[in-house]
């Protein structure tokens, strides 16, 4: 049981981790070269910068990358639109306050033009700049190639080349030093004493303020296995006592795989009040989503999670991708773009997530369950609270089940399972069907190799009639019995 744990821990955080430092990248991409064309100067005064909201909204989309080792996509398709005259974002502009860009794509892959074009449009609008970017430097023991080990180097790249552009650097988002040079232990890990590294970064920043004097700089932590919201406590009044100041805030990235992440958020948020450090969450899909949609859905149902179960109100709120979801930005008036989420977000929150009436609505959702039996913390709700970050287990092999109880007979045009498997192989699961009053029925089986992750759809011919009930039987498998998610689709009338 201890090593599939670990294992699942592991999966979780290496898809929720920030983008990755690319060692030695190419430079000739910082040319004047550019296809797309920066708007025209205006003469009315721009709009001031205002930092003072409740909460601070950030946004900060995928930018176009090149595909690498671990990164198999390449950002959002119109990226640079955002930048053009009257992009069609206008609505979810005004309620930003900060565009956040990542340092990979600053330093090394932005041409000059796009850099311009950028400082130009969010100048034009009253957006304060920020940049996220590692602020360690490795050493000949550790550090080579492990995330937040960017340096000061790449650092100083980042805040000339914006300054360049007539830029000024407003934020800067420290990429996960804590986690990465304490807790991590991978290849080249360093774990080094809290103490260092609260030197170290104080050295980045007293860097970088040699170009930007004003910079405003926080930190962006994982909330995840061997970092828990008491560790991240102690880090902020460990950095404290060490440099005799504040990190100006503390964004969690969030893995969702943790069942007491909102409530861990809301205390960090506490400690934070109490020491005057301003906190906030990074609201995403999963890695793993195929579309935007999918990917939007369950921020949606993460933020509703937070704000409306448990009425929480961070002090900055942040819209941010590192995953190949979304494609598409724009236009803000169509649904599933990120600026419509946006807008959605600030104008009705209980709009989001998942459809949960009429044709096409997700029927499983947060119905009541039974089941066969669970883990403490993996808890047959899991499998239909609409998040793929979350799980049901029954902490056993096969053969085990889990039952939903649809609430009242609907027609059934789909059902979707999604698989939550190590070691993968050959499974075999049955799924039932009964009405109300009726006996279960077999209505399809599934037999084959599985993976983790994996999704098995039944589309019947037509839609099943009158079920109110299902059940998903694991009679085989090499794994514990377990599911990320049970999706039951409303054929309608």
């Amino acid at each position: 049981m201890k090593t599939r744990l670990i294992w699942l821990i592991v999966i979780f955080f290496s898809v929720s981790c920030s983008l990755p430092h690319t060692p030695n990248p190419p430079t000739s991409t910082q040319q004047t070269t550019s296809s797309v064309t920066p708007p025209p100067a205006v003469t009315e005064t721009p709009p001031p910068l205002s930092l003072d909201a409740q909460p601070l909204v950030w946004f900060a989309p995928l930018p176009p990358l090149a595909v690498t080792e671990g990164r198999s996509f390449t950002g959002s398709d119109d990226f640079m639109a955002l930048f053009e005259e009257d992009a069609p974002w206008q609505t979810a502009a005004s309620h930003i306050q900060v565009f956040k860009l990542y340092g990979e794509w600053v330093a090394y892959k932005a041409t000059d033009t796009q850099l311009k074009q950028v400082v130009q449009y969010l100048e034009q609008h009253g957006i304060a700049l920020a940049v996220e970017a590692g602020p360690l430097n490795a050493t000949s023991n550790c550090g080579q190639g492990v995330e937040s080990f960017a340096g000061t180097e790449e650092g100083l790249n980042i805040a000339r080349r914006i300054k360049s552009a007539g830029g000024t650097l407003t934020f800067i988002a420290l990429d996960e030093p804590y986690y990465f040079a304490h807790v991590y232990d991978g290849p080249n890990a360093c774990h080094w004493d809290v103490q260092k590294i609260a030197q170290d970064v104080d050295t980045y920043i007293q860097t970088i303020k040699g170009i930007f004097p004003d910079v405003i700089v926080g930190d962006t932590e994982p909330l995840t296995g061997g970092a828990d919201a008491q560790a991240y406590m102690d880090w902020l009044d460990t950095f404290k006592s060490v440099n005799g100041y504040d990190l100006a805030f503390l964004h969690m990235d969030i893995d969702w795989s943790r069942t007491t992440w909102a409530d861990e958020v809301i205390a960090l948020q506490t400690h934070g009040k109490l020491i005057h450090v301003p906190v906030g969450i990074i609201y995403t899909g999963n890695a793993f989503d195929t579309t935007d949609e999918d990917w939007l859905s369950a921020a949606g149902e993460r933020v509703k999670k937070l704000e409306i179960e448990k009425n929480a109100s961070p002090d900055h709120i942040l819209f941010q991708s590192w995953n190949d979801k979304p494609d598409h930005v724009l236009p803000e008036t169509t649904e599933f773009t990120f600026t419509n989420f946006i807008d959605t977000y600030i104008t009705d929150k209980s709009a989001l997530g998942f459809k949960r009436e009429g044709e096409g609505a997700n029927l499983a959702l947060g119905k009541p369950v039974r089941v066969s039996r669970q883990l403490a913390d993996s808890v047959g709700a899991l499998a239909v609270d609409g998040d793929l970050g979350t799980l049901w287990s029954a902490g056993s092999g096969p053969t085990q089940w889990i039952e939903i109880d649809l609430g009242a007979e609907y027609n059934i045009k789909e059902i979707t399972l999604t698989t939550s498997q190590y070691p993968e192989g050959r499974t075999v699961h049955r799924v039932l069907g009964r009405s109300a009053s009726g006996q279960f029925s077999e209505l399809t089986k599934f037999d084959g190799n599985t993976v983790d992750g994996q999704t098995l759809v039944f589309t019947p011919p037509s839609p099943i009639q009158g079920i109110r009930f299902i059940r998903v039987e694991t009679v085989a498998s090499p794994s514990w019995v377990a599911w990320r998610e049970i999706e039951v689709m409303d054929a309608g009338k």
